[in-house]
């Protein structure tokens, strides 16, 4: 009897002391700036396709698809807070820098990271990262995506003439992120794609490298990218809104410039030649803290 009442008592204690340093540990809420997420942390990582700890999951795939002729990455994004969609550049966003993709991923501490919108190389295009304005002016012809406070897209069609508008709030709600690159593909569920005005270089009728980020609900995202030859850019439309009940979709800078980055690595097109340089990156980071406290 005596040594079941020590053995209860042990595990008592060991179930008491489960639950306060489980009560250390906490979800936080990233600040709006460029100091990155929380360090990703090993145990969480489940083989080489999926990521998830208590503040986001990321589970990747690569398909060789004979319907579609190609080879393409997907990446299925859900977060807990919206502080964890964030975009980071190569050497600020006021400077022409470019450096590898995965100094940039790493710097950030990234689950998940893709090239950006290559503001660098076009100055007629909006730069509004992580709540602050670098560049106001904004050529017309532009599709624009607005990411607001709440992790929610909104696309500004070029007809709509976002380049008069006031970018920094939408519905409402605080804009944190602007992606100038285009164009729109998808927007409230519907294909609004148009090749009829060809924007930046996407040479939309051609086969392609092509890289999208899309919102498929509340704080839940999907990432699409075409290896090799790729797609022309209305096939890639359609295989992406044949992967889930699309919301949002909006076409970033693809070709040779097409990253997909998993845990500070390339996954997309591993065998091609040497990587081109970028200068900014859209990436997902984790929120959570084991110790409770934060960097």
């Amino acid at each position: 009897m005596q040594r079941q009442r020590v053995i209860a008592f042990f595990l008592t204690l060991i179930m008491a002391l489960s639950l306060a340093a489980a009560s250390l540990a906490e979800n936080i809420k990233l600040p709006i700036d460029f100091s990155g997420g929380m360090p990703i942390t090993e145990k969480f990582s489940t083989g080489t396709m999926v990521y998830e700890d208590p503040s986001i999951r990321v589970e990747r795939s690569r398909v060789e698809s004979k319907e579609w002729v190609c080879t393409y990455y997907t990446a299925h994004i859900t977060i807990a807070d919206a502080s964890q969609l964030r975009t980071e550049s190569a050497k600020g966003f006021n400077s022409n820098g470019r450096v590898h993709a995965e100094t940039i991923a790493k710097r950030v501490n990234a689950v998940l990271a893709i090239n950006g919108d290559y503001f660098s190389g076009r100055s007629g295009s909006y730069v509004f990262r992580q709540g602050q304005m670098f560049r106001e002016k904004m050529d017309p012809g532009q599709d624009v995506l607005l990411i607001d406070e709440d992790g929610d897209f909104h696309i500004i069609m070029a007809e709509d003439h976002p380049e008069s508008m006031d970018k920094t709030v939408v519905d409402g709600k605080k804009v944190v992120n602007a992606l100038c690159f285009g164009p729109a593909m998808v927007k409230d569920g519907q294909k609004v794609l148009n090749l009829d005005h060809e924007q930046r270089n996407t040479h939309g009728l051609k086969r392609a490298q092509r890289i999208c980020i899309a919102q498929l609900g509340p704080l839940e995202y999907l990432v699409v990218c075409c290896a090799h030859y790729g797609m022309n850019l209305s096939d890639f439309t359609d295989l992406v809104m044949s992967l889930g009940d699309v919301k949002q979709a909006y076409n970033l800078d693809g070709g040779n410039s097409t990253y997909m980055m998993f845990l500070g690595h390339k996954v997309n097109n591993t065998e091609a030649g040497d990587p081109r340089l970028l200068a900014d990156i859209v990436y997902f980071a984790s929120a959570y803290v084991e110790d409770g406290a934060a960097q």
